[in-house]
């Protein structure tokens, strides 16, 4: 035999082996399937078109198996211009379509399919689940019930058609199909449970209550299914019933926390709130009651306002951390009721303790150094966010406390350092861009990188100009500088203008004038700083002491400079000594 013969044959036996998989799945099946196929229309074909089409079939399976499904598309659509009556390429053509979700293509093919071979089983069963997946349920279910009729029913068949029915809201057709389903698989929890739900929404509670009744009667040493019933009874307004199950379980299992879950419920629904507080607080006991659970328990406290309930809360709480002493969570949520009752200090302890245990969390890490900023727990702050930084370093909310940190404690390197880093990490968040700005413009103030401290500030107003502490900041470094002092009065004076009757930004403007030589517009604003608090600043008091001096009104100069040496509160300046004893003005 020539390679030619030989090549043509695997051709024919491939195409062969692919037309007839349908019997050969059928005949795997456990009910008798009738999967007979007409006789194939090639036949009918001129030799060389039989021979195009099994060739081009092959290949279509092949691209197929390969994952190349747009190429086995195309090839079977090809398949189906050389022989049309051809069903097998229909068939393939449709559960391409299906897996690529074009669920109207897939209905199209599918269809065509049943038409050309309408007793194949496989081809059915391809084209109910096409019409269910497009919504014509009717017709899926009529599909269904004439594979059933015609080959008997599967299990998936019984599931599919039952669930049809389900969404169909066909709930006597329903529960009839799940009843052959427990007649082939037996009584179990996911039929019970299934035919209950559909009990109750037909309103007959009597029956649902029968369907679990059957499980707890096939398992009864499973007190689940018991917690079931009486919840079931407490849901329906039936609570003496319930009350009498949960009292059942109770006696077999004291602890059971599923009971107990529910009859915190039936306590409450009666006003007996301190047989309620006893029930839920033995549940958390259990450790059989899983964490989460507890938790969205727990989430239902958070908003309570009654001193009572909030103490209940916390006491949840402790009963959480004694029964999952290893679990992140439970001293996650502990720390959360803290921190909303204002216990900072304690809200603290154990956001530290859940890190112990798990430090893979980003919110817990944020509200931690969130509560270490407003407790200036500048120690804390440095240690918890250089640890952040080495988890998380991609999260500028870090760097910047870890670099605003460093300010406060004079590292101004280190501040340059990480408010740089941090800031290109920022994305989206335009007030925080302009926060590293205006840390990074006091850093290099104070190393006196006074070119970059200018570009810094800038580059906050570009962002916020109305940045208050930038402007004030800036502003007054530059009047110590003696530097583009109409910049700094421009700035000054917007942000008098945004916060009026502020001594500090009043005082800030007035040295500006001062130092511009507008000493009779400087104790002007000095004397409304004065007249809005300024009197207890020791800086602000000088101030006027050297506006006066400038006046020659050395009497008014010596007045102000001895009020701020009164103070004694080390704001005034090292000259300010020197200027009452010489009765001079030293700048």
């Amino acid at each position: 035999m020539t390679k030619f013969k030989l090549y043509i044959l695997s051709i024919i036996i491939v195409f062969t082996s692919a037309c007839s998989s349908t019997k050969e799945i059928g005949a795997s099946a456990k009910q008798k399937i009738t999967a007979s196929s007409p006789k194939s229309s090639l036949a009918d074909l001129p030799e060389k078109e039989q021979i195009k089409f099994k060739f081009l079939f092959h290949n279509a399976n092949k691209e197929r198996i390969l994952g190349n499904y747009q190429e086995a598309v195309n090839l079977f659509k090809q398949c189906t211009t050389v022989a049309p009556k051809e069903s097998a390429s229909y068939y393939e053509l449709a559960n391409l379509f299906e897996n690529s979700k074009q669920k109207e293509l897939a209905l199209e093919f599918a269809e065509k399919a049943i038409e050309l071979d309408p007793e194949n089983y496989w081809y059915r069963i391809q084209y109910a689940h096409s019409l269910q997946r497009n919504g014509n349920i009717e017709e899926a279910i009529k599909q269904y019930k004439k594979i059933i009729e015609k080959n008997g029913g599967t299990i998936d068949l019984y599931f599919d058609l039952a669930g049809m029915q389900l969404y169909s809201e066909k709930y006597k057709e329903s529960i009839a199909t799940f009843n052959l389903i427990e007649q082939q698989a037996g009584i179990t929890e996911e039929i019970s449970v299934q035919k209950e739900k559909i009990y109750i929404k037909m309103g007959n509670i009597d029956n649902a209550a029968k369907e679990i009744e059957a499980l707890i009667n096939k398992y009864p040493d499973d007190l689940k299914y018991q917690v079931l019933l009486a919840d079931l009874y407490l849901a329906n307004n039936l609570s003496e019933k319930a009350f009498s199950v949960y009292q059942e379980i109770l006696k077999k299992d004291p602890q059971n926390p599923y009971a107990n879950l529910s009859l915190y419920d039936y306590y409450k629904s009666k006003g007996n709130n301190k047989k309620a507080s006893e029930s839920i607080k033995k549940a958390f006991a259990s450790s059989e009651l899983n964490i989460d659970a507890k938790m969205n328990i727990l989430l239902s406290y958070y908003s309570a306002t009654d001193s009572e309930v909030k103490k209940e809360a916390l006491d949840l709480n402790k009963i959480l951390i004694k029964t999952h002493p290893k679990e992140a969570k439970s001293y996650t949520i502990y720390a959360d009721f803290l921190y909303q009752d204002k216990k900072l200090e304690s809200a603290k302890e154990n956001y530290l303790k859940a890190l112990e245990f798990d430090n893979s969390k980003l919110p817990i890490w944020n509200q931690l150094i969130f509560i270490e900023s407003e407790l200036q727990d500048l120690d804390g702050l440095l240690r918890d966010s250089k640890a952040a930084i080495e988890l998380f370093p991609n999260q500028p909310l870090f760097y910047f406390f870890y670099g605003a940190t460093s300010l406060q404690r004079k590292n101004y390197e280190e501040a340059v350092e990480y408010l740089t880093l941090g800031k290109d990490y920022v994305i989206g968040n335009p007030p925080l861009l302009a926060q590293f700005y205006a840390n990074l413009g006091d850093a290099h103030n104070s190393l006196k990188q006074y070119e970059k401290s200018d570009e810094s500030y800038e580059s906050a107003l570009k962002i916020d100009r109305k940045n208050i502490y930038v402007l004030n900041n800036y502003s007054y470094y530059l009047s110590l500088r003696e530097e583009k002092l109409d910049r700094a009065e421009e700035l000054s004076g917007f942000c008098n203008e945004l916060e009026p009757d502020q001594s500090n930004y009043q005082d800030t403007y007035a040295w500006i004038l001062y130092k511009q030589g507008k000493f009779i517009q400087a104790k002007e604003w000095l004397e409304k700083a004065i007249a809005n608090g300024g009197k207890s600043s020791a800086t602000i008091l000088e101030h006027l002491g050297d506006t006066h001096a400038k006046l020659n009104n050395l009497v008014k100069a010596l007045e102000y400079w001895n009020k701020a040496k009164e103070l004694n509160n080390e704001q005034g300046s090292e000259f300010l000594n020197k200027k009452i004893a010489d009765k001079k003005l030293y700048e």
